[in-house]
């Protein structure tokens, strides 16, 4: 049957289809996929398939800490809400290791259990990744694969690391050496190019490479965005 149209609108802006596997969703639950904070404003059963709000302004539970208006908060799955349970999640200004959520729309104290926040979407939400500090796991350490970020690495002498195959497609990692006391290698578990090469050496201070994750066949792949400085070669 010949095409009678060229787009149809599915959808409204701000908001994602969500399908629960393994349990329910609760309203007012905050559910991450991938870098992406979503809101359910209602239940959704086990396997049916509903709606995640991600654009808006909510009142999310917060870790203790104050939250100053203005300030960038992000979603910690595994944090401790005043007040609440521990472990259950919580709205913080760390940005490590959590998913950006938005901006703080008024001051929050120490001790409130909440912050009201203003959640401007899924594509601010990806473009403010980059600026997720990821700490650089010293010599002979794993670099953290679980979110998009950078990598500031610093060596005092000549010094390891490992890089996994990345979690999700769209996952960006930059690595940067910001202070060169030896050269730093960075051997990772999957080719980071068409050519095969596997192996990223940085020799001076400010020699930085950007990454990107890729989909090839049944596996996802590193891809080399930028380099700047580093040498890449294979072993």
């Amino acid at each position: 049957m010949a095409q009678t149209y060229q787009a149809v609108k599915i959808g409204d802006r701000g908001r994602i289809p969500y399908t629960p596997s393994g349990s329910s969703v609760a309203a007012g639950k905050v559910v991450v996929q991938n870098s992406v904070a979503g809101f359910a404003t209602q239940p959704i059963a086990d396997g049916v398939l509903g709606g995640l709000d991600t654009e808006g302004a909510f009142r999310v539970v917060k870790a203790n800490g104050a939250i100053n208006a203005g300030a960038a908060v992000y979603w910690a799955a595994a944090g401790n809400p005043q007040g609440g349970v521990a472990g259950s999640g919580a709205a913080t200004t760390t940005a490590t290791g959590n998913t950006f959520l938005g901006f703080a729309r008024e001051t929050a104290g120490a001790t409130d259990e909440t912050v009201d926040v203003d959640v401007p979407g899924s594509v601010v939400t990806l473009q403010s990744q980059m600026q997720n500090a990821i700490t650089d796991p010293g010599n002979a350490g794993a670099v953290p694969v679980t979110a998009t970020g950078h990598v500031d690495v610093v060596t005092a002498g000549a010094e390891t690391r490992t890089l996994a195959a990345p979690s999700f497609r769209g996952q960006q990692l930059s690595l940067c050496m910001k202070t060169d006391g030896g050269d730093g290698v960075i051997t990772c578990a999957t080719g980071i190019n068409n050519t095969g090469n596997n192996t990223i050496t940085m020799n001076d201070a400010g020699d930085s490479i950007l990454l990107l994750a890729i989909q090839n066949g049944a596996n996802l792949r590193w891809r080399v965005v930028y380099n700047d400085g580093c040498t890449l070669t294979t072993v």
